[in-house]
């Protein structure tokens, strides 16, 4: 089985699990938590942080506003939504100006990327924790009849 995130198209996370056939398991309550993960830290200490905790510190106004960066509705910050499946989690923000935020694409305005969803280390080892306590589980029932 492989487990594989993806944002923006970039490969993020690659994990080959020898032995376990994803047939022969509902990964639904995993990818549940696992997008309950990401959405919390993308959703919180992003937007606390203004990007730094995921690496990718936010450009600063020129012109210095009341509110903090992106966050002069709340919108952007509580549309971050996962919708977990069998053998997948989609994370996304619903707000209609996220992706201009977001993308990776040339800049043709003075909006400047402020990136909010990034697959790092931390949540790599986050993710794989997961997975990890997951198939621990499965080895003690069998194992254990528990």
């Amino acid at each position: 089985m492989y487990l594989q995130f993806q944002i923006e198209g970039e490969k993020q996370l690659s994990r080959k699990l020898v032995g376990i056939s994803v047939k022969a398991r509902n990964w639904r309550p995993q990818m549940r938590k696992i997008g309950k993960y990401l959405v919390g830290v993308f959703s919180g200490p992003v937007f606390d942080t203004r990007g730094r905790e995921i690496g990718e510190p936010w450009k600063k106004r020129k012109i210095p506003a009341p509110w903090p960066l992106l966050q002069r509705s709340g919108k952007m910050r509580r549309s971050f939504k996962s919708l977990p499946r069998m053998v997948s989690v989609e994370i996304m923000n619903t707000a209609d100006y996220f992706k201009y935020h977001q993308s990776s694409k040339p800049r043709t305005s003075k909006l400047p990327r402020r990136v909010m969803m990034k697959i790092d280390s931390k949540r790599k080892e986050g993710i794989v924790k997961i997975i990890h306590k997951a198939l621990i589980n499965d080895i003690i029932r069998k194992r254990y009849g528990a």
